[in-house]
């Protein structure tokens, strides 16, 4: 929001940044953009560069759950970010070189969230199941931190390493899909290039919503084979791969069957998906430019519906 861009722009001010980062602020979405979204996003493609000093963000609470995400873009090692990232969560300072997601439960203060050092892109981002951000800082007016109610957040006993906060940073992927899942399990053809790279759900942290990230490198393939509808809203993401001349560019191959229609992806997008809506296939046809891929659900792990939807013939819209 407007207030929160002035109080950013004056904590900058009494610590000044020194960075040669440079980033690309690509996608958003909240209820502004989708009315009575349940969700918060935004993404964002770091392009490279180093901090020396100085941060762009302030030590703050949220009365939400939030993920922080780093996912990296090397095709050949996609775990690895090939860059350097610095959060302190708690009173512990974390630096992530991998490809992760960072949980963040609701009234546990977290950050400052420094970019230290990035040597190819990296694709960031911050989320929560929420129609609009919100948050509470030590800088804020005290007549305006009375107004943003905080669950108490009690803190974790340490692990086997002496960490209280590593729990949270995942760096894994996990089947979000039961085995006993209604209708055909997916199958990539053996000619797909894919790499699962990081989820979370309620099973992985207790507390934490489902959230899946799938790099589709090249080739041919139909992720949820089968359209279906969830009791809960979720959000399809569709990004394609770096570009500085044009970021927004994604793969002509792709496309997303959302109730009646087929929509073509004409350059990369959030896909926000209501509760009951049937949808998917989510297609890949002839990909030959890399698309990063992720699912999101404002519910503790991935469900569907027991009742079958309607069988209807799709549109084409392009």
């Amino acid at each position: 929001t407007p207030e929160e861009i002035k109080m950013i722009q004056e904590m900058m001010k009494k610590s000044p940044i020194k960075t040669t980062v440079e980033m690309e602020r690509l996608l958003w979405m909240d209820d502004s953009k989708v009315k009575k979204a349940e969700f918060y996003m935004e993404c964002i493609w770091l392009w490279g560069g180093k901090t020396t000093s100085g941060t762009t963000e302030e030590p703050h609470v949220h009365a939400f759950p939030e993920v922080i995400g780093f996912i990296s873009s090397d095709p050949d090692n996609p775990k690895d970010l090939d860059a350097r990232m610095e959060i302190i969560l708690g009173d512990e300072t974390h630096f992530l070189t991998e490809s992760c997601l960072v949980f963040i439960p609701p009234g546990m203060k977290h950050c400052p969230l420094t970019f230290r050092e990035v040597n190819r892109p990296v694709f960031f981002f911050t989320l929560a199941p929420i129609s609009r951000y919100g948050r509470r800082s030590d800088n804020m007016k005290p007549e305006d931190a009375a107004k943003v109610k905080i669950p108490a957040f009690k803190t974790p006993r340490k692990d086997k390493n002496g960490s209280r906060y590593a729990r949270y940073i995942v760096t894994e992927p996990i089947s979000h899909i039961p085995k006993n899942a209604r209708g055909k399990k997916p199958v990539a053809p053996p000619k797909v290039k894919s790499t699962h790279i990081v989820s979370l759900d309620n099973n992985v942290i207790p507390g934490a919503f489902y959230v899946d990230f799938v790099w589709i490198w090249s080739g041919n393939m139909t992720m949820a084979a089968e359209t279906h509808a969830h009791d809960w809203d979720e959000m399809i993401g569709l990004v394609g791969y770096p570009d500085r001349k044009n970021p927004r560019a994604i793969d002509k191959g792709v496309a997303v069957k959302m109730g009646e229609a087929i929509y073509d992806m004409k350059k990369s997008s959030l896909v926000y998906v209501p509760k009951n809506v049937p949808h998917a296939p989510i297609y890949f046809k002839d990909i030959k430019k890399p698309v990063l891929c992720f699912t999101i659900g404002n519910a503790p792990k991935w469900t569907q519906q027991k009742k079958r939807q309607p069988a209807v013939k799709a549109k084409v819209k392009k």
